[in-house]
């Protein structure tokens, strides 16, 4: 018997999943309205036209919306009686509110997902703290009973909305606004870094989501803002987007240049197919490239990079997960870039003639994205100090402060030297 899904985007039935049999992977098809009238793909992958999209290009779009965590995957597939790589049934369950505008719901549940919209449900700080320590202490689900959302990615979190000033808990389809994430638990004070970290780079001047450090009762958690949500009032609108692996057609394992992912000339490929201001999302895509090599950034692969998808054009999104990994011991984490520079990926052999590669893969001209690693090299160490100054009562500053300036100054002045 075919099992079918519909798929949404900002509210509208744009499409269905199919499949025959629960072993299978399913294909996608757009309604013929939504082909006719519609301004908005859903995936690079998954073109505006009428016909059936084969699972293989359908598949790396679900997958990539869904928790690479086997852990809370495996919990979410527990709770709604699926196996945990069964997108399909597991979008069933938790793919009322996903990342970009995507929802996914059986047919007979449609009138209830557009029924609880607008269900938010106060939440307090120390019910928040709550679910930080059940994260800390390896409980596995992301998502708590009546909260139908997915979000993709390794690192434990969950996801509220906030509200005229307060959180919220988010039940039915309703939207979330915010990611909370206590940090890998293995790296200590990742989340601290990650929030010191965004902040450097956004005072260089790169396009990063907004993120604060908050305290909830004795529980710490950086607060990512989604880019991908607007917040009118009490309600939320819900923006587009996907990230460059699946822009790509790559699986979530796949996420690295050096596991098979996506390299700087398929980024390029995408973003000359589907950005509406080329030459903005060339800069987009040279600052992903600067920023991570300048703040010894080892994770800036392809799923911490995406596109806004949106009826007046298609744009690069702001960065998000950019943390350092200088402050820790090289022994413990990589100091290679994930993405590579001119065919490299060791900062020791990034020098000027990488960067002149990069340059024409990117379409720039050299010497204006080398004066702009340059700039970016100098400035961050001082960027970095100025972020662990506003946080002078955060335990662990002093620790950070102490193991991760000189580093990043001597990193800094190796870059530069290189140029």
């Amino acid at each position: 018997m075919t099992e079918r899904l519909l798929v949404l985007l900002a509210g509208e039935v744009i499409g269905h999943l199919e499949r025959r049999t629960e072993s299978d992977d399913p294909t996608f098809s757009y309604t013929a309205r939504y082909v006719s009238v519609g301004d908005v793909a859903l995936s690079a992958k998954l073109p505006l036209r009428g016909e059936v999209h084969p699972t293989g290009k359908v598949k790396p779009f679900l997958f990539g919306l869904l928790p690479e965590n086997a852990q809370a995957r495996a919990a979410s597939a527990a709770r709604y009686g699926v196996h945990m790589d069964d997108a399909f049934g597991l979008l069933a369950g938790i793919g009322w509110d996903c990342a970009g505008a995507v929802q996914f719901c059986r047919e007979e549940d449609l009138a209830e997902l557009r029924n609880r919209t607008g269900d938010h449900r106060p939440i307090s700080e120390t019910q928040i703290a709550d679910r930080i320590r059940e994260l800390i202490g390896g409980e596995p689900s992301w998502t708590m009973p009546g909260e139908h959302w997915s979000l993709g990615g390794q690192q434990e979190k969950f996801a509220l909305a906030r509200i005229n000033g307060e959180w919220h808990t988010a039940h039915g389809s309703s939207a979330t606004t915010h990611i909370f994430k206590p940090g890998i638990k293995e790296l200590h004070h990742q989340a601290l870094i990650e929030h010191v970290t965004m902040r450097a780079a956004a005072s260089v001047g790169v396009d990063i989501a907004h993120s604060t450090f908050t305290r909830f009762d004795d529980q710490w958690a950086i607060v990512v803002e989604r880019f991908d949500r607007v917040v009118q009032g009490e309600y939320v609108q819900r923006l587009h987007q996907e990230d460059f692996a699946q822009a790509c057609g790559r699986m979530p394992e796949y996420k690295y240049e050096d596991r098979g992912g996506p390299q700087l000339t398929d980024m390029m490929r995408v973003a000359k197919r589907e950005t509406t201001d080329l030459d903005d999302a060339r800069r987009a895509l040279a600052d992903f490239l600067i920023v991570n090599l300048v703040a010894g950034a080892p994770d800036g692969h392809s799923k911490n990079i995406s596109l806004l998808r949106a009826p007046d054009g298609n744009r690069v999104a702001p960065l998000y997960d950019l943390a350092t990994g200088l402050a820790y011991d090289a022994e413990n984490v990589d100091r290679s870039v994930a993405l590579s520079i001119g065919g490299q990926r060791n900062p020791s052999r990034i020098r000027r003639h990488q960067w002149e590669k990069a340059a024409r893969t990117l379409g720039l001209e050299a010497d204006l994205l080398i004066e702009r690693t340059s700039m970016m090299a100098e400035a961050f160490p001082d960027a970095f100090e100025d972020s662990l100054s506003e946080l002078q009562e955060v335990p662990g500053i002093d620790e950070l402060r102490e193991r991760a300036l000189p580093r990043l100054k001597e990193h800094s002045r190796k870059v530069l030297e290189r140029l």
